[in-house]
């Protein structure tokens, strides 16, 4: 695999100029406040628990993660 060569210095060293791979995380910051929720709250632990150790895999090895979220219309929300 081809590792990020150099970093970009307008983005503080946290995203590499180009790299062939990325993890897109779409929408895993949420409150999971919606109707017919509660099968999708049952494994959210073992969800989270996955996420993150793929995430951390990827860190490991130079991929980079991007996030994408909507937070329905809630551009500053926060999940602390």
């Amino acid at each position: 695999m081809n590792r990020p060569v150099r970093k970009d210095e307008d983005l503080h060293g946290n995203a590499p100029d180009s790299c062939p791979v990325v993890l897109l995380l779409v929408d895993v910051l949420n409150n999971l406040d919606f109707p017919d929720n509660s099968q999708l709250l049952k494994s959210m632990d073992s969800l989270g628990k996955n996420i993150s150790a793929l995430k951390g895999r990827c860190k490991d090895s130079g991929i980079p993660a991007i996030y994408v979220n909507d937070n329905r219309d809630k551009w500053r929300s926060d999940f602390p």
